[in-house]
């Protein structure tokens, strides 16, 4: 009996095979967008969780932990980034830019004016570091991922030099505990009734009752002062640190500035350039 061999048919793939290169880049392009816009979709269904208190009416102390324990498999920390992009960009501004790069340019914004800016992010600029130390300004259309990432490492590397706390625009921020500063008026207090405690122990002295008076007095006295002076030492620690927080600000102002200078000087410094420079017409023609 002659034996067949029977080969095995080929699956079938799930999608059509492509004709050429360009499609097959083009179809990379399209489902990299895809995902771009699955993660801003992500970021705007978490900001619906913290916007209407969905987890709190179901019984959760907070949307984190509501986050951590239903979705288990998904880092609690990277949806709150998405959520960061799709609060202050929309969903075309993600499948065009991407969100990492819109969460750098937060990240910048936030840490030069508190918070990312409005409008088209195409025409903001970024201050871009050279290696030989200069700045330049450029639109955040033409900006690379290096650089963008350059300009934020830049961006914090100044502020901590300048001595402040560097602020990632994508991170909670932390309650700061406020420190309980002596008042006024109780020290006050404290000296007034030492010094009328005083008076009656005078006045009581020398028996029993007025040699403790006299003793309440000194220590009511003792305590008053301690407690002004701890006040005046409170007074000035907050003078110097509105005058810190004043003379960084200025001084932030000043490079902003500064940099715009360069930025301006260098485009002038381009134009005059060219138009002195003839056309080659013209140096043939001489």
């Amino acid at each position: 009996m002659e034996e067949r061999i029977v080969t095995p048919p080929t699956p079938a793939t799930s999608t059509e095979v492509p004709k050429t290169l360009e499609e097959v880049l083009d179809n990379i392009r399209e489902l990299s967008k895809q995902e771009q816009v699955a993660k801003w979709g992500q970021g705007e269904q978490v900001n619906q969780i913290e916007d209407a208190h969905l987890a709190l009416r179901e019984g959760y102390k907070k949307a984190r932990e509501c986050l951590k324990q239903e979705l288990p498999d998904l880092q609690t920390s990277t949806l709150y980034r998405y959520a960061y992009v799709a609060k202050h960009y929309s969903r075309e501004d993600a499948k065009r830019w991407g969100v990492a790069k819109l969460q750098t340019l937060a990240g910048i914004q936030t840490q030069a004016h508190g918070k990312p800016l409005p409008g088209d992010p195409a025409d903001h600029e970024v201050q871009i570091t050279r290696g030989d130390g200069s700045v330049v300004a450029k639109k955040f259309s033409d900006c690379t991922w290096r650089e963008l990432q350059s300009a934020a490492r830049s961006q914090k590397q100044t502020r901590k030099d300048a001595g402040r706390p560097v602020d990632e625009g994508m991170k909670e921020s932390a309650p700061v505990a406020k420190r309980s500063s002596p008042a006024l008026p109780r020290a006050l207090a404290m000296l007034g009734l030492g010094v009328l405690t005083g008076f009656v122990g005078n006045l009581l002295s020398p028996s029993a009752p007025g040699f403790w008076i006299s003793v309440l007095s000194i220590l009511l006295v003792l305590a008053g002062t301690a407690e002004l002076a701890r006040y005046l030492v409170a007074v000035r620690e907050r003078f110097f640190a509105v005058f810190k927080e004043q003379g960084m600000e200025v001084l932030r102002n000043g490079r902003h500035l500064l940099a715009s200078l360069r930025s301006a000087q260098s485009k002038s410094t381009t134009t005059t350039t060219s138009d002195e420079t003839p056309p080659p017409s013209q140096k043939k023609a001489a």
